[in-house]
């Protein structure tokens, strides 16, 4: 029995039709269009609305499938993505916006050909992690040695990578392969409709403010946590703010550094993650006013502060601020931070193993100092009909574990698998009955992440005295327990 017309054409790849257009390297690059009328539309097969990480990377592993050949993709963005693409690093820093990568997500992408992309003699592999708490006497030192993982991952957990240097390395990527995507730069959507106008109701339209119009067979929204791919699927969202922001820099350390290094402070973590050369990258969650003050400190100031808050009691960090509040001479803040520190050492000397101390910040680099709010955000659902959510579109939690990106990542191959199922099973991709099986392996999932990230939050978050007896017996207890540790950091890995 012959199918209806309208099955066979959502099973037939668009790009096939269309053979002139999939000739090798004929990617064609859209920017703003200066007319005021629409184009006519111009039909996808999939259409991924977001040029960020997530966005970029999935682009680029579907146009390194050979299940993908023949297939036309859009990727949407409102940013320059060629400059993206042709960004230059500079030679005296890094930048301090960056991701933490797992072990299992770099393996990927390297099977996909898109990590040899990035400057990755800026990419700074990390084999170990020590957690500590300020309030308790807590530790779990976790190096990937201790607990040898599948081999093409190596002997790290993590690999550091400054967030514009991965980005331009998949666009890279992109642009190498064989013209299956097609860029549309400094375009946002302004709406998604159901192709009724058209009289072809069975695939949605992506209206572009650059005037263009994309017919499509799935959209993809990896366009953050405001999404307008998930407003216009009316996807609910649900969760809280945490009312604090991560404050990021970029660190120069005294001595060079492999190791990440986070500790729990009553206002929030704060996390050193180690970069080539003997920088670092810091990220530290603290209330707005604190922010407020941190980011306008003369930049020596910030860095004893630093060195302050991963060494001293919260009581003595606590001295420190309200010292800067009240206005005093930063000489008399260098002063009282420098005596402290060198209490420090002297009480701490033969009793605290220094291999759990950072490298102390000889200085910051000039203008790194950023911020941004912390959020957990929440999903109803990660698909409907025709649209899939990945990223930051689908999910948003607090960065003190480095897993919102790898979350992301996780997404994308877990939604590349169901859709190369789906093509060679001859099913049409942007189907509920395909899309709903993406949902079901991804949702809740990522629900338990940011439970899990949320509940650590929490409970580092309080002074009550049972509870920090309790997190420090708990966390000295898995230090100990060698069985415990591996299977945490083979997680942490994958």
């Amino acid at each position: 029995m012959s199918l209806p017309r309208r099955s066979v054409l959502a099973r037939l790849p668009i790009g096939r039709f269309i053979p002139a257009l999939r000739s090798p390297f004929a990617r064609r690059w859209y920017s703003l269009n200066k007319g005021h009328d629409m184009t006519p539309a111009e039909c996808y097969d999939v259409t991924i609305v977001g040029g960020g990480p997530a966005g970029c990377a999935l682009a680029g592993v579907l146009s390194s499938m050979k299940a993908f050949e023949g297939m036309r993709i859009a990727l949407v963005d409102p940013g320059r993505l060629c400059e993206a693409m042709q960004w230059k690093p500079p030679v005296d820093t890094y930048l301090s916006r960056t991701l933490q990568i797992t072990a299992r997500n770099q393996a990927f992408l390297e099977r996909h050909g898109l990590w040899s992309k990035c400057y990755t003699d800026r990419v700074q592999p990390c084999g170990r992690a020590v957690v500590t708490d300020a309030l308790g006497r807590g530790v779990i030192d976790l190096a990937a040695a201790d607990a040898p993982g599948p081999a093409q991952y190596g002997a790290n957990v993590a690999y550091m990578v400054e967030t514009r240097n991965f980005v331009g390395g998949l666009l890279r990527s992109i642009e190498c392969s064989e013209g299956l995507v097609d860029m549309f730069e400094r375009s946002k959507v302004i709406s998604i409709d159901d192709g009724a106008a058209d009289n072809m109701p069975m695939l949605p339209v992506v209206n572009l403010s650059s005037k263009q119009r994309i017919r499509t067979r799935l959209v993809v929204g990896a366009d953050g946590v405001n999404s307008c791919v998930r407003k216009h699927a009316r996807i609910g969202t649900y969760g809280t703010e945490y009312s604090q922001f991560g404050l990021v820099a970029t660190l120069c350390l005294e001595e060079l550094n492999h190791t990440a290094y986070q500790r729990f402070l009553p206002t929030g973590p704060i996390a050193m993650l180690p970069f080539p050369g003997g920088f670092a990258n810091l990220v530290w969650s603290l209330d707005l006013d604190l922010v407020q003050l941190l980011k306008t400190v003369p930049e020596h100031i910030f860095a004893c502060l630093v060195n302050a808050a991963f060494r001293l009691p919260p009581h003595e960090i606590q001295h420190l601020y309200d010292l800067v509040q009240n206005g005093a001479a930063e000489s008399e803040v260098a002063a009282e931070t420098k005596w402290r520190l060198e209490v420090f050492e002297r009480n701490s000397a033969g009793r605290l193993n220094p291999e759990l101390l950072p490298p102390k910040v000889a200085a910051i680099s000039p203008r790194s100092r950023a911020s941004f709010p912390l959020r957990m955000r929440m999903v109803d659902s990660l698909v409907a009909e025709r649209i899939a959510l990945i990223g930051d579109a689908g999910h948003v939690m607090h960065p003190l574990a480095g897993q919102g990106l790898n979350m992301g990542l996780e997404d994308v191959q877990c939604l590349v698998g169901v859709l190369e199922q789906a093509i060679l099973a001859g099913e049409d991709m942007g189907a509920c009955s395909v899309l709903s099986r993406y949902a079901k392996q991804r949702y809740m999932r990522n629900l338990a992440m940011q439970g899990i990230v949320d509940k650590i939050w929490h409970v580092f978050g309080t002074s009550s005295s049972p509870v920090v007896a309790a997190r420090s017996l708990a966390m000295n207890a898995l230090d100990m327990l060698p069985a415990a540790k591996r299977s945490l950091i083979k997680n942490i890995m994958a």
